[in-house]
Formats: structure tokens, sequence, C-alpha cells
């Protein structure tokens, strides 16, 4: 009787397959009734939102080609390919986040007795004691969930910068949408598209534009949404027998700037005072909040000259007075020269146009000569 079956079981296996794909597809091309709302009420919906129960499956999508590698070379995967995302968010300190692969998981889960993280290539786990909150870190796939996205980039909106978005079907489910259009000229972002599960409140879908371009630079959204709370089970986390165990962060290219980098940030870039949650930390500064961020980093001269070896040859590099500076869609890089700024080569990173890219140029080395001085 199997051998009778077995000539049309992959067929029907492959064509079952193929049906349950093209089911997101067609529920993603039904209407949605009702008209666009008014974007403000909206606006304060996803706020109410903040940190509100969901679990499912995601995508992240970017075309953001950053030049560099190294110790930069997850944050290029994260923002230049495709990442699947299983997400299980109880809420801003309960959570876990599975980022998928052919080869396997990798999977971050902040619980109360600290944070995992489960590596399934290298069989190692590796807990953390708090939280997991770090205050400065390098970008994860967890950033790029639509909730956490939408969050920081609707952090500063106001009423008057966003307009409705037709609505859509996001897994499914109708979803309403609404457009930001920065009041800051030196954003290098012309548009945050985001789209709110109608039910929650809760961004399902976010992309990000720069100046001038017809798709996203930046997009994620569900395929698979429920918001509702996880079950405490698939939070919580054991490792496997036999799998390797450690305590303590992995290596970090932030520790390494704030234990190895000279440099002092400024109190405050381009009129944005440095985020205060950071006081104290040695080489890093953050400033600005919701579509304009910049991130400011004093690199040792080594990583600095690796950096610098790869932007020189990168295309679309600019070479100014300052350094060396090269801008992918809503993102850009500029390393300063050694020479102009006081002997510290800054890396300076957010998203700036070029001119607000040059004008922080401008203002570190105008410090560093301040210091040189005696004035600072």
């Amino acid at each position: 009787m199997d051998g009778v079956s077995r000539p049309w079981r992959w067929p029907a296996v492959i064509g079952g397959a193929v049906a349950l794909a093209a089911v997101p597809v067609a529920l993603g091309v039904l209407p949605v009734s009702g008209a666009p709302g008014s974007a403000a009420v909206l606006l304060t919906r996803i706020e109410a939102a903040r940190g509100h129960a969901y679990e499912g499956y995601a995508e992240s999508t970017g075309y953001l080609a950053l030049p560099v590698s190294g110790d930069f070379s997850s944050v290029t995967t994260l923002l230049g390919d495709r990442t699947q995302l299983r997400v299980w968010w109880a809420d801003d300190r309960t959570w876990r986040v599975d980022t998928l692969s052919p080869f396997g998981e990798d999977s971050l889960r902040s619980l109360p007795t600290g944070t995992w993280q489960w590596d399934f290539e290298d069989d190692r786990a590796t807990v953390t004691s708090g939280d997991g909150q770090q205050p400065v870190r390098m970008p994860r796939a967890g950033d790029l969930i639509a909730p956490q996205l939408a969050a920081r980039l609707l952090s500063q909106a106001t009423p008057e910068e966003v307009s409705p978005l037709p609505a859509r079907r996001v897994a499914g489910r109708p979803a309403d949408g609404l457009r930001l259009r920065p009041g800051d000229a030196r954003s290098s972002i012309a548009a945050v598209d985001v789209w709110a599960d109608r039910a929650s409140g809760i961004p399902v879908t976010v992309e990000v534009y720069a100046a001038g371009a017809t798709r996203p630079g930046l997009s994620t959204t569900f395929l698979d949404f429920n918001p509702a709370r996880p079950a405490a089970s698939d939070l919580d986390f054991s490792p496997p027998p036999g799998a390797r165990i450690r305590s303590g962060a992995r290596p970090d290219l932030v520790g390494t700037l704030q234990r190895f980098s000279t440099g002092v940030p400024p109190p405050s870039l381009l009129g944005y005072p440095r985020q205060p949650f950071v006081p104290f930390e040695q080489g890093v500064g953050i400033y600005g909040q919701g579509v304009t961020q910049v991130a400011l980093a004093g690199l040792p001269e080594r990583r600095a000259a690796e950096l610098r070896q790869q932007l020189q040859i990168a295309t679309g590099a600019t070479k100014l007075a300052e350094g060396i500076s090269v801008t992918v869609g809503p993102v850009g890089l500029l390393l300063t020269d050694p020479a102009v700024t006081a002997g510290q080569s800054w890396l300076v990173t957010g998203t700036l146009t070029p001119a607000g890219l040059a004008a922080a140029a401008h203002e570190l080395a105008a410090d560093a000569s301040a210091v040189q001085q005696g004035v600072g």
C-alpha cells in the first residue's frame, strides 16, 4: 500500500506547502473596511500600547549595505539582509527573541533571573545577571521588531508631523497606518510608515524611507501575530544536557571602546545634549531622540585604522577635511581624521544627512582645537 501511495505523496505535500504559503499573501490583499482615521489618535493608541504583550513571527529586511566588516559585521548583516525572528514578549523586562537561520537559531531571553543567550550552532549558553537593559550596546535583531522600532522612531513625534495612511492587513489582521515626516532638516529619514494592529494598537509593520528613495531602506513586519501574553513555558530556559555554559556578557565592541578609548564625548553635539543614562561612560556618547539619533564612539587607533581602510575603498565615500564619510540610505557614517581631532579618531554614525555629518565633524574639530588651546 505504501509503495502505491508514494508517487503522489510528495506532489501532495509540496502542493499543501504552496497553499499554506499563499494564505498570508491572500489575506494581505483582502480589502480592509474603514476609511483612514485621525493619525494623531492612532499615534496616541500606539503610545498607549507600548510594553503590551504579544507573540508572533516576523521578518526584517534591510537594504543598507554598509561598507564595513570585522567588529561591525553583525550590524552590517542586520541592516543589509533579511532576518527571520520568532518573538515572545511578556513585557519590557521579560521576553524572548529567536533569530532563525538555515543552520539553527540564536535565542536571546530576558528573564527576572538574568539574560540568557543560546547559540544553537556552538551549543553554548551565556548568562548574565540583571535584566539585560544595557544603556549602550551594539544593535541586535530584537531591536528591529516593529513594536520596538516604532517606539524609538515615534518617541518624539508630534501630531503635526503625522498623517494617515490607508489601512492594510498585516498577518491577516486589520491594521491602521500613519506616516511620520520628521521636522528636523538634519534627519536623513524622509518618512516612517507605521501600521498598528487595529485591535490592540501594537505596531506590526514599520517601513523607513531615506530622502529620495522609492523603497524602504529598512522594513519589518509580522507574518503571524497574536496580541496575547506568551506562555511561561515559551519564555523559560534550561540549557540542554551537555551544553557549554558561561557567565558574563560576550565580547562587545562597545565594551572595548569604553575600556580603551581615550576620547571623552562632548556634552552636546549638533545642539543635542548627550543622553544622561551614560554620564560616566568613556568613549561612547548618544545624542538625539526619535528619528534623529547620533552615536559617537572614540575608536582605539588599531580599530580606527582597520575601519579607515574599509571606508577609503567604499563606493560613495567622501573625503572631508575632518575625515571620511559615507551614507547608505538613511544611515550615515563619519570617521574623523585624528590629526584634526586632537589625536582621537571618532566614529559618528546615525540618521544624519551628509550636511549633518559634516556639521558634526566641524564641531568635533572645533572642540578638539579648544582642548588643545587649553579652553576645554
